[in-house]
């Protein structure tokens, strides 16, 4: 009996420092899926009291609401209002003439998170100036968003100075492979009568019927595995995520050629990273590899159009801890932390 426990004993203490290691040399993202952990599951699990407050907003019955909350910070649900062409809070007359001009995705939209602490607001802090308009639209990626910014700016012939480009490297690829040639018929317009509240949402409701213990148990096995999970990972192919170069590069051609016939000259495109970098150690995983061909694409392409290339993924990796950035160090959209340095970022660029 004796002889059994210690093997056991030995095999365990094997196992936790085999696993131990791997993690602290390869890092990695938590093995979720394999554990079959839902991320609102975790969400409610982990949120913590002190963060309640931090996103609050007031409702307003004008309010626009996005139930997001529970797969982001699980407090508060995003609640903004609309604006003329059916953007997130942008003054009228921003839409003729403004300074700077902001274009992305969710991230680019500030996603479920709520005046003070989106990055339009955060930036006409930093640096003073209240021209800003950002016209990013949660979903979208860099084809759609050329070719909606050339419809608008078309047709309220908009004056500006400085055109800041977010490109998420966690999907916006794939955006580009899917739209890329269609035709889009845009509305611009914002039927506030459709979003009038009735009830107050904004705050999140979500409870879950998953057992606390058994879940924070799957938590600790998907978060203590996850550098064996990177290290199986080794052995996977990673295609080129845009394998035809041309479709970006026509692209940022076409709304280049508009921007000439506007003489904008400050031209910005910004890579923003997803969590899946940040989550490894600085080690040259095939990956990371895949990802960093993907954005030397991007820079490429960028310089090829004298647009200045911002390499957001060093700036964000190059942190104490990375993954700091997002609620709870889960694969959200960036909290308020994460907003924050995009903010700091882009006010230098402008000020420029």
């Amino acid at each position: 009996m004796k002889n059994i426990f210690f093997v056991f004993c030995t095999i365990f203490i094997f196992f936790i420092i085999f696993f131990g290691s791997l993690n602290f040399v390869l890092g990695g993202v938590p093995l979720f899926n394999i554990f079959k952990i839902n991320l609102s599951d975790l969400v409610f699990t982990l949120k913590k009291k002190e963060f309640s407050d931090l996103n609050n907003i007031d409702f307003n019955k004008d309010h626009y609401i996005h139930k997001c909350g529970y797969s982001e910070d699980g407090f508060n649900n995003l609640a903004y209002k609309k604006d003329n062409f059916g953007f997130r809070e942008n003054r009228s007359d921003l839409f003729y003439d403004t300074d700077i001009v902001i274009l992305g995705d969710s991230f680019g939209a500030s996603h479920c998170i709520n005046k003070p602490n989106d990055l339009t607001s955060l930036l006409i802090n930093q640096t003073g100036n209240k021209k800003i308009l950002n016209i990013s639209v949660s979903g979208t990626g860099p084809y759609y968003q050329k070719e909606m910014i050339i419809s608008l700016f078309t047709k309220n012939k908009t004056n500006f100075n400085t055109f800041v480009w977010l490109f998420y490297e966690g999907n916006d690829h794939e955006e580009l492979r899917n739209n890329f040639g269609k035709k889009f018929d845009f509305k611009f317009d914002n039927d506030k009568n459709t979003d009038i509240q009735i009830l107050d949402q904004t705050k999140v409701n979500y409870v879950s019927k998953v057992n606390t213990t058994i879940l924070k148990l799957k938590f600790f096995l998907a978060y203590f595995s996850r550098g064996f999970g990177t290290l199986i990972k080794y052995f996977k192919k990673y295609p080129a995520l845009i394998k035809n170069e041309e479709i970006y590069d026509s692209t940022v051609k076409d709304l280049n050629n508009f921007l000439i016939e506007k003489n904008i000259n400050n031209k910005i495109i910004f890579y923003i990273p997803k969590y899946t970098r940040l989550s490894y150690n600085k080690i040259k995983h095939p990956q990371i590899t895949q990802l960093d061909n993907l954005k030397k694409l991007i820079e490429k392409t960028s310089k090829k159009y004298n647009f200045k290339f911002v390499d957001g993924s060093s700036i964000y990796w190059n942190r104490t801890d990375p993954l700091d950035v997002f609620h709870y160090k889960l694969p959200t959209h960036f909290n308020l932390n994460g907003y924050s340095i995009l903010a700091k970022e882009l006010s230098i660029l402008v000020k420029n």
